[in-house]
């Protein structure tokens, strides 16, 4: 027998809920941090809430396939995988800023099943399933509907992210991509965390996000966020994207294609 969507949702909600609470307990005595990159940072929060996600999701979806940020892949055969990130935004939560959040998004294939994405010191929680819409503590989401890019809210992805071996890259597209948006829209922003941002697309705060490099536990829930609350996804040349693919821009749908003109520099002048 088949699990219904809503009993996934209920496990994750449960899960993230669990998670940030656990992160938000560790905040006062994190102690050292560790590096497991030039530039990137993993506390014993992440670790820990991890294991609890890993866990709870084991408990409850045994033969399931994981693939978490810090625990890595658990391949059973499965047609489903869950994608977690325990702690989104690392660096913002071991320097006390708030934008940090829990994500947990659950697919099959290809396809998006559903995902919570919450932002403890917010105590915002997302929810999505497909074909179900998308959701903000309880109340339904919906995107921007602004349709002016000389008016727009856009973040990007962070600097001095992704695999050492690539990072001079990555920050050098994130440049040529911010000098081309920024005379464009009316506020470029950067806030430190894809879950949070995704959201805020989601819940029509900002009108879009690109990210020049992600992976999947990064973008899962927040992608079904964006599409259940009527945005739209492609990679950062306007081609399909799914899990797996690099660069991702989330919008609002209606700015999407100037959007893309801009992000590759064939807006008109």
């Amino acid at each position: 027998m088949r699990t219904s969507p809503d009993s996934f949702l209920k496990t994750a909600v449960d899960a993230a809920r669990a998670a940030g609470e656990c992160a938000l307990r560790f905040r006062d005595s994190l102690g050292p941090v560790r590096y497991k990159g030039e530039k990137d940072l993993v506390t014993e929060a992440d670790l820990e809430c991890d294991r609890l996600i890993r866990a709870r999701l084991q408990a409850a979806f045994p033969d399931h396939d994981l693939l978490t940020e810090e625990g890595g892949a658990l391949d059973q055969g499965s047609e489903y995988r869950w994608f977690v990130d325990p702690i989104d935004g690392t660096v913002n939560y071991a320097h006390g800023l708030p934008l940090w959040g829990v994500s947990i998004g659950l697919g099959r294939g290809d396809e998006l099943l559903c995902g919570a994405v919450y932002l403890p010191v917010l105590d915002e929680l997302y929810t999505a399933v497909a074909g179900g819409g998308a959701f903000l503590n309880g109340k339904p989401l919906r995107v921007s509907a602004n349709a002016n890019l000389s008016q727009a809210i856009v973040s990007h992805g962070d600097f001095n992210v992704g695999p050492d071996g690539e990072r001079q890259r990555l920050n050098d597209e994130n440049f040529r991509v911010c000098a081309r948006l920024a005379p464009a829209v009316q506020r470029l922003k950067c806030f430190g965390s894809a879950v949070a941002e995704g959201a805020f697309v989601a819940a029509g705060r900002t009108d879009a996000y690109w990210m020049a490099t992600s992976y999947p536990w990064d973008v899962a829930a927040a992608a079904l966020l964006v599409r259940e609350a009527g945005g739209r996804i492609t990679d950062g040349r306007g081609g399909s994207w799914k899990l797996g693919t690099p660069s991702v821009l989330f919008s609002n749908g209606v700015l999407h294609p100037a959007l893309i003109a801009t992000l590759n520099g064939n807006a008109p002048s």
